[in-house]
This record gives C-alpha cells, structure tokens and sequence, in this order.
C-alpha cells in the first residue's frame, strides 16, 4: 500500500515538473528596444531610443554597419540652414507641393511631415550628431534645390551615426546575425530569434520592444517580380542592383506578425544597368551613365530624351520590347562612361573590364560592323546617327528635346569618331516604396488599423511611410530614413518603459526566414580584401594596434575601424 502511495506521489511530482518544464517563463528581457537592421533606419532607431533612457541591442546580418546608405548619394531636406545661407528659399508648403506632384499618389500625412520635419529632425539632428553637408543641388522633381550632399556619398553621413552609437554605453551591437524568427506571447511581439551567419548557431533575445528597420527587398528577385505591377509588363532580363542585405527579410516577419501589406508594388527599376563582369552568378548589375550617348533601341532607334527625369525614362523603357537598350557613343565618349555600385570601379577597369569586354560592350572601326556585332538594322544605325549630328549642328533636338541652347551642347559632341561602341543595358532593381503599414508613431499596423503590440518599423522596409508615391525621387529615402528611424526608436523606447511583463510562456514564432546570398557572415569581408589584394595595398592601410586583423568586436575596435570606410567608399 505504501509502495502505491509513494509511486502516486513520486508520479503527480514528474506530472507537476512536465507541466512546469512546458510552462517554462521566458526570461528577463535582454534590452528594452531591438533594432534588426545596422543601416541608416536602425541607426537612427537605436539612439534616439537611447536618448529616451532605452537600453538597444542591435541586431546586423553584416559585420559592418551603413547598410545600402554608404554607397547612395545626399538626402533632401526643406528648409535647411544651408539653403538658407546659399539664399535657397525653400519651404514646407512648396516641398509638399512638389513631393506629391511627383510622386502622384504619395501618402499626404506622411509627405507633409517630412516637409515639416526635416529640417530640424533630420538636418539639424545629424549635423549636431557630426555630419557636415557641403551642396545643395538641383533635381528634376523640386522646384527649388533641396538634394544635400556631403564632400562624398552618404557613407559621411552614416560614418558620424555609426560613430554616435558607439560611444553610446547604452547600445549593444550584434553582428553577423540574420533575423529568422520573431517570438510572440500572449499577442505580443516578444523577442527575435537570430542566426550567427558565420557559425550558424541560434540565439534567443527579448525585449519589450522590437524595430524592424531590415530594408527593401530589391536584392530577392523571386520577391520582386511575385510583387511587379499587374499594369507593366514583367522584363524578360532582370538584374539586381540593390544593397547585399536587401533580401526582404523584413517582410516576411512582419507579414507573419500580421502586419497590414501595402503597395508591395510600387518598386524603383532603373534601365541602365550593366551587368557585373565579376558576378559568377551573372543575376547583378551596375548603374551606367554617358553624358555623350544616345539610345537606341534594338530596331536602332532613338526613343527618349537621355537626359530626362527618371520617370520620364522609365516610361519610355517600359514600352520597349524587350526592354533593353543599346547606349551608342564614339571614342571620345568613350572617356565620359562613367559606372556606379562597387567600390573596385574606376576609370581603368571601366575599361578593361566593361568597355572592352566584348560580352558586354560591342566596338567596331565602322558603323557596318558595329550593326554587325549588335544585331542593328545597318540602315537604322546609320540614319540615327546621321539624325542626331545634324542635329547637333543646327543645336536643337527636334526628336525629344534633349537641347535646345549652346548651354545644353557644352558635354556633347558628334558621335563620329571610331572606334565605335554599342553598351547595351538592362532593367536592374532598386528601391522598395511599399511594406508593412505603420501609424504615427512607427508601430506596425494590422488591416484593422489596430497596432501590433511590441513592433516597430522604419526606414526601405516602411516604403519610408509612402512618401515617394510610385515614383522614387532624389534624397527622397535616406532622409525620411532617418526620420521613421526617429520616430520608431522615440515609441518604442516609451512602450519599453511601460509595466510590460515579459516573463509569459512562447506560444508559437515565426516561420524561418530562408537566406537569399553566397558567403553568408563574410560578405563584406570578402569583397574589402579582394579589393586590397586588387590595389596591391599593405594590412597597415586599415590595421593598426587599435583595430587587430580579428573581427572588430569591441566598441573601440569598432570605432578604430569607422576610419577605415573611406579607403574603399
């Protein structure tokens, strides 16, 4: 009797462990606010919500910081100190006018916000935080110039964020970690689940807050084209021109979480690209421009004004079929090609690797066989070219209208000197302007318009809150960027601050996030030694006692290697 008295007891006591072990508490959260994503959204996120009194853990795929921003070029602003000192007048009312003209059907909440707001949210706010804008120049979408620039691209902007953030005891970085998961209890977001790139373990962290701010997904093409607009025909060749990252990591996870889907779309394609001659995959291009080309299309005829507005340009291309084109230029244009999208491009291999690599770029002593190697009607060639020297010598483009004075003949010449090239280019992907619907403080929303409890957006991944519209302008991402970026990291840092309680049982996570690139964890390693070993550089160009020949891991290593960035961008 006894032996069956202890064995109902020792029983009810493995029953009451299991039910125990199964109802498990998570434990104490690992920071107030996550931020996944190191670029320019996240950035921002993470120390203005550590300058609301938020502890931030940072969560980067990459082993370096900037994102996609380091090789982008200014942001637009309204209203700034420097407009103002280069007699610039500039104002909210008329950016507003001029944003939701061009983007035709921009978010107006949104687009008047940032028109507000930039000024001091962003100029102000970065120039404080150590970032020095130089210019302010002129775009086809604003009526005044408002597209500020650095002495440099955007890495002089991101370089000072990254710096800040640093130096901030308050914000912890985790790099080499791709975000496969999200946790949820009881409703609310909870924690993430990540993924070391390098050594694939996973790792559980919590907060009570989470800021997705992962960017576009212009780097997946299976995503870009499940998303391409039912109204434009899907182009036959497509290559991808994004940052590395752009995987639409952040899509999926919010999708799962239940976000509301908006304008998933409304995509930046630009039709100029060029393929990667180092790219084994041949699925990446670069960005291609000569002020002294015109373009044909493949019956060898000339069919947009090549110095027009981006939109204008796209319209044009879409109606190409297929869509893609030649740029035909001579052997003094051959001086004006000018490519953009990795740091190993320069003026030499340019011309080694694209101008005369005969895969990309056809050359021939004559018009004949130029037509020859291109597939060109002979007699469409010749006309075309006949066409635009005579127009050059009377100085009007009666076609499209690309000059009209001597002012706009300055940079072009006849294209009649051989040899003679034929580069032909491609649509090549972009930007993202839609994604998960987020309110007026940065939470994500669900169709209901209700908030997600515990997650925040920012930045690429938002659409930057609508304020393109379908059509991508100058400045027009990184600057709200870093407002959305500021917005989020405000909200959640005071959602963290609530009587939240974190310690509730997992009840599912997110389906897994599938990777979409080579050498994960060693990406940006890979190609910066590449381009030292391409330069014949020495290790002491960017190692030094401070910064070790070991991955950066420090907070002063780190720093040690923010002056390294410019050596390749």
């Amino acid at each position: 009797m006894r032996i069956r008295i202890w064995f109902k007891i020792f029983f009810t006591a493995l029953l009451l462990l299991a039910v125990v072990r199964c109802t498990q508490l998570s434990p104490l959260p690992n920071a107030d606010v996550i931020v996944v994503g190191a670029g320019i959204s996240g950035l921002a996120a993470a120390i203005e919500a550590s300058s609301h009194g938020a502890s931030v853990l940072v969560i980067e795929a990459n082993s370096v910081g900037g994102g996609h921003a380091v090789k982008a070029g200014g942001l637009a602003m309204v209203d700034t100190a420097l407009q103002r000192q280069r007699g610039i007048k500039d104002s909210p009312d008329i950016a507003w006018q001029d944003l939701m003209l061009w983007g035709e059907d921009a978010n107006p909440y949104w687009t008047r916000r940032y028109a507000e707001e930039s000024s001091e949210q962003v100029y102000d706010w970065l120039t404080k935080i150590g970032v020095r804008f130089a210019m302010v120049l002129d775009t086809p979408e604003d009526t005044v110039p408002r597209f500020h620039f650095t002495r440099g691209t955007a890495v002089n902007v991101v370089v000072p964020m990254m710096r800040k953030a640093l130096q901030d005891p308050k914000i912890t970085f985790v790099w080499n970690t791709r975000v496969i998961k999200l946790t949820r209890s009881n409703n609310m977001i909870t924690g993430i689940i990540g993924q070391d790139e390098r050594n694939d373990t996973t790792t559980r962290f919590h907060a009570k807050s989470i800021i997705l701010a992962t960017g576009g997904f212009q780097n997946n093409l299976k995503m870009v084209r499940a998303n391409w607009p039912d109204s434009h025909l899907l182009p036959g060749k497509l290559f991808k021109g994004a940052g590395q990252y752009a995987t639409g990591d952040g899509y999926l996870l919010a999708r799962w979480a239940g976000a509301k889907m908006q304008h998933m779309d409304r995509q930046v394609t630009f039709y100029q690209g060029v393929p990667d001659p180092r790219n084994h995959s041949g699925a990446t291009a670069f960005f291609a421009q000569n002020p002294t080309a015109i373009w044909l299309d493949n019956n060898g005829r000339r069919f947009v004004n090549e110095s027009a507005n981006s939109k204008t340009i796209a319209a044009a291309a879409k109606n190409l079929r297929p869509m893609n084109f030649w740029m035909i230029f001579d052997a003094n244009g051959s001086r004006r090609l000018g490519i953009r999208g990795a740091a190993w491009l320069n003026n030499q291999t340019i011309r080694n690797e694209i101008l005369e690599n005969t895969v990309i770029t056809k050359k021939a002593l004559n018009l004949n066989e130029l037509a020859k190697q291109t597939g060109i009607p002979k007699h469409n060639l010749h006309a075309s070219l006949e066409v635009w020297n005579r127009m050059l010598d009377v100085g009007t483009d009666y076609q499209f209208g690309r000059f009209t004075s001597d002012k706009d003949l300055q940079n072009i010449k006849p294209i009649s000197t051989a040899p003679y090239y034929a580069l032909r280019v491609y649509p090549m992907t972009r930007k993202s302007m839609g994604g998960p619907a987020i309110n007026i403080h940065g939470q994500i929303i669900d169709a209901m318009q209700v908030p997600i409890p515990g997650l925040y957006a920012a930045g690429e991944l938002t659409g930057v809150a609508g304020i393109n519209g379908s059509h991508g302008g100058s400045g027009t991402f990184l600057g709200p960027s870093v407002l959305t970026g500021r917005i989020a990291g405000s909200a959640a840092a005071k959602y963290s601050n609530t009587s939240v309680n974190l310690k509730v049982r997992e009840l599912d996570e997110s389906a897994e996030v599938v990777p979409d690139y080579g050498l994960p964890g060693y990406w940006h390693y890979d190609a910066v030694h590449k381009l030292v070993s391409e330069r014949a550089q020495t290790c002491d160009k960017c190692h030094s006692e401070q910064m070790p020949m070991t991955m950066a891991n420090k907070p002063a290593q780190m720093l040690a290697q923010l002056r390294t960035c410019n050596n390749c961008h």
